[in-house]
Order: C-alpha cells, then structure tokens, then sequence
C-alpha cells in the first residue's frame, strides 16, 4: 500500500513534467514556423483582426436588436455595404481628382524647394557631404529597410483584400475556429485557454474599435483644419492623415511630408501653420483622446512601440509595420494571462481585459 502512494506522486510529476515538455516543444515549433513562414502568419493576424471586428459589431448590433446572430451579422454587412457605397459616390469623384492634383502638385513643390535650396548655406553643406550620406546609409542599411517596406506597398494591398475575406469567414462562425484550437490542448488546460483567447479578443476589439474613432476624428479635424487655413486638397490630405493614424509615431511623420510640400507651394507661412495644425491635432489625439479611450486601448511603452515597428517593418515591410501594433497588443495581453498571472501568481492582472 505504501509503495502505492508513493508511486501516485511520482506518476502525477512524470505526467506534468510530459505536459509542460510537450507544451514547450509545440512552442519552439510555432516560432520556428513563424519565423519561416512569418507572412503567411501575419496574413492570418489580420484575418483575426477583421473577423473579430466584424464578430463584435455584429454581436452588439444582436445584443441591441436582440436578433439572431446570423441576422446581425447579415444586417451589419448590409449597413457597411450602404455606407461604403454611400461614401464612394460623394466622396469618391472628389477624392480622385484630389488625388491627381496631389500626384501633379507634389513634383512641383519638389522641384521649388530644391531651387530655394540653392540659397540656404546650410542645405549647401549637407549637399556637398551626400556621398558621404549615402555611404553612411548604405552601410547602416536604411536605404535597403526603406526600399523593402516600400516596394511591398502593392503586396500589403492585395494582403488586406484577401485577409478581409478570410475575416469574414472567421466571422461566420468564430466558435468552429476557438473550440478545434482549444481541443488540440490538454484537458485540463483548456478552460484557462478558452477564457484567454477570449480576452485577447475583447481587447482587440476594444482596441481596433478605439483606432476607428480615433482615426475618424484625426481625418475630420485635419481636414477642417485645412479647409481653414484655405489649402487646396484638404479632403485628400485629412484623408491620408486619418487612415495613417492607424500606424503609431510613423503615420502622422509620413501623412505630413505631402501637407508640407503643398503648403510650401504657398509659402513659408503656410507651412508653419500646417505644422501647427498636424502638431494640434496630435496633442489633442495624445492628452484628451487618447486617454479618454485609456480603457480600450492596451498601453505599451513608446521605444517598444517603435523597436516593434522597425523590426516588423525589417521582416515584413508595409504589412509588418501595419500590423505591428496590435500584434504587440495582443502578445502582452497573453504574457499578462499566461506568465505574469498563471506562472507568477499576480492577480492584480485584470481577468476581463488587458492590463492597462
């Protein structure tokens, strides 16, 4: 009988010791997997990213209506349809020739800042030190970094068109997708599994629902803004200004080089209330915005923001710089649930959402 006992414990510490093996062995083959086939996996993210959009407008629009979800599913994508179709048509004929008054407007404006230029000592000096530049940047692989992310502009369009569609299938029925995921663990590990990939999606959502109205508010203000301030193209150019919003620290540093080179078509003081207007619109996004939605969105540090960024951007040009954010997002959500309450033991970790 006493041998009994004693081999029970043995017996339980062998099975956890297999589990905790086999748990570390699937790891090590996820991120090998991830690493050789890192865009096919980041396509996937921004599939989970549209389906989990479309999966929590349309529950709220069936916890509203109290209608099946199927319904209100259907019902959302009707009024997303209406509303994109209602968009194309008013905005859509300004928007392109907007846009083709940009493309026009900008080489112009290249070429006169290039002959003011010729005046300024200082832009004299950094001319006669290019080789020196370029070398320097060569070396340093900034043009190389550069030229991957850019030259992958038309791959992460045909990316997002495709990622939609899978999204919508996500968001037929997300519940096939969680419960064959959760099956594929241990028995004893799958309700804790099933409460994180929940929470990982409500924050998500959360957060995607934050960056929609804040990339709204950013697009309307700039482009009032610049209505104000009397600079052709201002619908164009709130536009650029609010989709790149969705990018932290580099959309709002890109959508403004184009404002700048227009204004500059006016003068020098047009371009300093442009300045001032996109460095508004971004105190007021970061001190009241922001922080109002401080509950949605997951709170990262701005060098991990960034270091993310750069490295994404390194592995996977525009798509990785796009997706970034709320890859990051997401892993710190699942390192609060899973390292720092489950293995650390800290419950101060809020169980409903990210840790903020």
């Amino acid at each position: 009988m006493a041998e009994s006992e004693r081999a029970h414990p043995m017996k339980a510490l062998a099975h956890r010791t297999l589990v905790r093996s086999s748990v570390i062995a699937v790891m090590v083959v996820l991120l090998a997997l991830a690493w050789l086939a890192f865009d096919f996996f980041l396509l996937i993210f921004a599939s989970i990213l549209f389906g989990v959009l479309f999966h929590g407008a349309s529950r709220g629009i069936s916890n509203l209506t109290h209608m099946p979800y199927p319904a209100a599913l259907a019902t959302f994508f009707v009024l997303l349809a209406i509303v994109l179709s209602g968009g194309v048509l008013l905005l859509a004929p300004s928007v392109i020739e907007q846009f083709q008054s940009l493309s026009e407007s900008l080489p112009r404006a290249l070429d006169q800042l290039s002959s003011r230029a010729q005046d300024s000592r200082w832009v004299q000096t950094i001319m006669d030190q290019r080789d020196t530049i370029r070398d320097a940047m060569e070396t340093t692989g900034v043009v190389s970094t550069a030229t991957t992310i850019m030259s992958s502009l038309f791959g992460a369009i045909a990316s997002f068109f495709i990622a939609l569609v899978i999204g919508i299938c996500f968001s037929l029925n997300p519940s096939i997708y969680i419960d064959g995921f959760v099956r594929l663990l241990p028995v004893d590990y799958r309700p804790r599994a099933r409460e994180v990939l929940l929470t990982t999606g409500s924050t998500l959502q959360d957060w995607l629902l934050a960056k929609l109205l804040e990339m709204l508010v950013i697009g309307v203000f700039t482009t009032l803004g610049l209505w104000l301030i009397g600079l052709d193209l201002a619908l164009v150019l709130g536009l650029i200004a609010g989709i790149l919003s969705f990018i932290p620290n580099f959309g709002p540093i890109i959508s403004l080089i184009p404002a700048v080179l227009l204004a500059s078509l006016d003068g020098m003081s047009t371009v300093f209330w442009v300045v001032g207007l996109y460095a508004s619109v971004q105190a007021v996004e970061s001190w009241l915005l922001t922080p109002w939605l401080q509950h949605r969105i997951v709170e990262m540090p701005p060098a991990v923001t960034i270091s993310v960024q750069l490295l994404f951007g390194v592995l996977a040009g525009t798509l990785g710089l796009i997706l970034a954010t709320p890859l990051a997002a997401a892993v710190m959500v699942l390192t609060n649930q899973l390292y720092v309450r489950d293995v650390l033991g800290d419950e101060s970790v809020d169980g409903g959402s990210a840790e903020q």
